[in-house]
Parts: structure tokens; C-alpha cells; sequence
């Protein structure tokens, strides 16, 4: 994890995955490590002072808004289960991109996911196919990506 990583902005998706549920999600000691902004899907991104310090992490439609502000230049960019679009399909991602996926929660939808990730791990991100339900990979994520 970037060393200079002090603010997080936290995209939830659509139904259940509104910033109440977004914020269960994330482990205590986090909350007093990182300035947390949690907003709903299909919101303005926040403003922010330095994206070199600023992580942007997005759960199922939350990743339209990830991928639609993706920049090399962010401290770290989380994807979770994202919804994508064939137009990221070709964009450049660096080594601050992680997106953990599984093509099998999404039922035959988001037919660019595995070409995002496929995209993603050719340009220098990390991107993990695993075998887990949906609604359970925002909490893995936090503790597997960000450490006590």
C-alpha cells in the first residue's frame, strides 16, 4: 500500500450497497487511520486536494465512477466486483490499481469485466478473479488490501 495514502473516496453501488452498508463494511481501525468519504453511486466525485495522497475505490456500480476518474496519478484505486464499460477496456492502468472480480455474480451482464481485467493486469495493475459471492467482497477487500 502507498505510504502516502491519507484520504479514501468510497463509491457504493445501487440497492443494498448504499453508504450505510459501504461503511459496515470497512474495518474499525481504518476509520481513525484514513479520512473516509463514502457517497452513493452516480455522485460527484468530492473534491480533494492531492490525488498523490487519495485513494478512489469503487463496489459493483460504484466502479462506473472509479473507472470514469481513473488516473495514474491517484495513490491507489480499488475495484470491486465492478460494473465496467467497453470504453475502459483500452485505458492504461498502473500498479496503483487493484480490482478483485467474479465474473459469475454478474449472470452473463457486464460483458466487458474480464476484458478490463485482462486490461488491467497487461498495463501494470493487479486484477484477481475470485470465487465469492458479490455482497461479500467489499469486506474482504478492506482487510485484504489494507493492512492494521
Amino acid at each position: 500500500m502507498n505510504s502516502l495514502l491519507c484520504t479514501l473516496i468510497v463509491w457504493g453501488g445501487m440497492h443494498y450497497a448504499t453508504p450505510d452498508w459501504m461503511e459496515k463494511q470497512i474495518p474499525d481501525w481504518m476509520w481513525s487511520r484514513y479520512k473516509i468519504h463514502i457517497v452513493p453511486y452516480g455522485s460527484p466525485m468530492p473534491v480533494i486536494t492531492d490525488p498523490k495522497t487519495t485513494g478512489l475505490i469503487g463496489f459493483s456500480a460504484g466502479g462506473l465512477d472509479v473507472l470514469k476518474h481513473y488516473n495514474k496519478d491517484y495513490a491507489f484505486v480499488g475495484l470491486i466486483d465492478p460494473s465496467t464499460r467497453v470504453g475502459f477496456i483500452d485505458d492504461i492502468y498502473g500498479p496503483n490499481t487493484v480490482m478483485i472480480y467474479n465474473v459469475s455474480n454478474w449472470g452473463g451482464s457486464n460483458k466487458s469485466m474480464k476484458p478490463v481485467a485482462d486490461q488491467i493486469n497487461k498495463t501494470g495493475g493487479t486484477a484477481i478473479s475470485l470465487s465469492m459471492g458479490h455482497k461479500s467482497m467489499p469486506s474482504y477487500f478492506f482487510k485484504t488490501y489494507f493492512d492494521d
